[in-house]
This record gives C-alpha cells, sequence and structure tokens, in this order.
C-alpha cells in the first residue's frame, strides 16, 4: 500500500467517513479512481513524547502491512490517528481491529462533514474583536 504525505491528501479524507477503535481512529474516503488504496499515519502530540509517538506509527504500519490485499478496498484513502492504547494493546487484536474498521471507515455518517466549534460562533459586533483597532497599511499605530 502507498502512504498518504501531503497536508491536502490528510484533510481530504478527513471529509470523509470515521470509526473509532480503542486504539486509533479510522478515518476513510473512497476516490474516484481504482488504484490501491493509500494510507496515512498520524498521531497527536497530546499523545506522550516523539518516542512514543513514532512507536505507536510504527505498530500502525507493522498492522497494516499484516492485512491480507484482497481485504483493504481498493481506490480508498485511509488516515489511521494512533492513540496511546496502540502501545499495549496486542498486536493481533490491532490488527483484528484495523480489519474490522475498513469498511465502515468508508460510509460516512449524516451529511459527511464535521461541524466544528469554529463554524458555531457568533461574530463579534462590528467585525473586531473587542479592544483591538483596526490594522492600518504600515502596521503602525496612527497618533
Amino acid at each position: 500500500m502507498k502512504t498518504l504525505k501531503k497536508r491536502s491528501e490528510f484533510l481530504a479524507v478527513a471529509k470523509g467517513g470515521r470509526t473509532d477503535r480503542r486504539a486509533f481512529a479510522l478515518q476513510g474516503l473512497k476516490r474516484a479512481d481504482e488504484g490501491p488504496a493509500r494510507v496515512g499515519y498520524t498521531v497527536t502530540k497530546k499523545t506522550g513524547n516523539a518516542v512514543e509517538r513514532n512507536r505507536i506509527k510504527r505498530r500502525l504500519r507493522a498492522a497494516v502491512a499484516q492485512l491480507e490485499d484482497e481485504t483493504v478496498p481498493s481506490g480508498a484513502d485511509f488516515v489511521i490517528i494512533g492513540r496511546r492504547a496502540a502501545l499495549n494493546q496486542p498486536f493481533a487484536d490491532l490488527v483484528r481491529e484495523l480489519n474490522s474498521g475498513l469498511k465502515p471507515a468508508l460510509e460516512r455518517k449524516g451529511n459527511g462533514s464535521w461541524q466544528g466549534r469554529r463554524d458555531n460562533r457568533k461574530p463579534k459586533a462590528g467585525g473586531q474583536a473587542q479592544g483591538k483597532e483596526p490594522a492600518q497599511g504600515s502596521g503602525q499605530r496612527q497618533g
């Protein structure tokens, strides 16, 4: 399987379906072409230090390598968001959870897009944050 590298690819997959497991969250999106599946790996900085995050990603990569090619839908992109539980979970369970989560991750829930808190905030009166002056051309205050 190929690996997702670009930020734009990760953002595109985030607009698809999602399924949560104990050791990871799995996002999936069907592509227009029927090429081989692609997988991206990420672990947030809230999860341990760099050593732990890299170990989680290595375990997830190894679990993906164990999957049978016929069980992975072709023409799909996946992003695996690792959690700390991936460090202690038995490897066989990790592979089993990954295998069971691939197809559900491709199914969109609702309208397929997550509405973040930022979209629900009301704009401030006058379009400016309180206590701030509007920016001038040179970046310096006009006296």
